[in-house]
């Protein structure tokens, strides 16, 4: 908390760290004139905080009737805790957020006169939290504050957008091996397991080269150097296990174009379900394209075991 200001029914408040209650001694207070309390109004609380590197702010509906209004430039909140706002609106430059509530539909006013407990984030409502707290033997293991809670999401950070690459890597690994296979098939070409495996190592040390690069250089980076370095490897290996650099230039374009994918659908939020569905329909039906004239059951018989006409013909006569 860099700077905290408050103001009670426009009159400022002078605000001090610390508060005079037992069980929640760390924060901030800030004395109220009397002249300020009057019996049937209601008391208006302006205050204005700056945080740095909050994950979560939480308000407690302690007063007869809670109306709070939360406006911040961030533009990615997760709203939980006990009570969803009434009224929200979240655009790219921040959002709003208004909850209404009335004592009748919580019990936080007495659970704070008596002090019950702050929680953690994540733990209202977590039984498992609450039995580690009571196999500790602290007084503290009885149920939470209630609170209105508002999370600042960071959806598009360096180790989100590497873990959420590394769980499309069996997906890219059977894409690869099906291209590999339809070079196989379509060239009738013969590729040994080991060299299958050699790919597949190749497409593994790609994930791990970008969770360290980006660490270093930043995603979009770390991305592109992981990428290109792969899609060449790719493109040199399957020039030679595929008999042709004209045969390997279209298999390094299909891994390129993977890999160009796939760094769309993750800066991607609301729709990346959508179009890695619909991409992987296409691939599908690219296959099914490709090979609807081959003849499985005659795919990978020698030529010795293939049936003679002729010796057929003779053995009718």
């Amino acid at each position: 908390m860099r700077s905290a200001t408050l103001q009670a029914n426009g009159q400022d408040l002078a605000v001090e760290s610390g508060t005079p209650l037992e069980r929640y001694g760390k924060g901030i207070q800030a004395e109220i004139d009397s002249s300020l309390l009057k019996k049937g109004e209601a008391l208006n609380l302006e205050l204005k905080l700056q945080l740095l590197g909050t994950e979560q702010l939480a308000f407690s509906p302690i007063a007869t009737e809670s109306k709070v209004t939360l406006t911040a430039d961030w533009p990615h909140p997760s709203f939980g805790g006990s009570f969803l706002p009434s009224r929200r609106e979240v655009t790219d430059s921040g959002f709003t957020a208004s909850w209404e509530l009335s004592s009748l539909a919580t019990s936080a006013s007495t659970a704070f006169t008596r002090q019950q407990r702050l929680c953690s984030p994540g733990y209202w409502g977590s039984s498992e939290t609450y039995a580690a707290s009571a196999a500790r033997g602290h007084d503290d293991s009885g149920p939470c504050l209630e609170t209105m809670d508002t999370e600042f999401v960071n959806p598009v950070n360096v180790y989100s957008l590497s873990e959420r690459a590394t769980k499309y890597g069996i997906l890219f690994v059977i894409l690869t091996f099906v291209a590999v296979g339809l070079f196989e098939v379509m060239k009738k070409l013969r590729v040994h397991p080991v060299q299958y495996l050699l790919v597949g190592s190749a497409l593994c040390s790609f994930f791990l080269l970008l969770i360290s690069l980006s660490e270093h250089l930043g995603f979009a980076t770390a991305y592109a150097i992981a990428a290109s370095s792969c899609v060449a490897l790719l493109a040199f290996y399957a020039s030679h296990i595929l008999g042709s650099i004209r045969r390997g230039l279209p298999f390094a374009i299909a891994i390129s174009a993977l890999y160009g994918l796939l760094y769309v659908l993750l800066q991607l939020e609301q729709t990346a379900l959508v179009v890695g569905s619909i991409a992987l329909f296409g691939v599908l039906a690219l296959v099914m394209i490709c090979t609807r004239h081959v003849d499985w059951y005659a795919f990978g018989r020698s030529e010795s075991e293939a049936p003679n006409k002729s010796s057929k013909q003779e053995e009718a006569a």
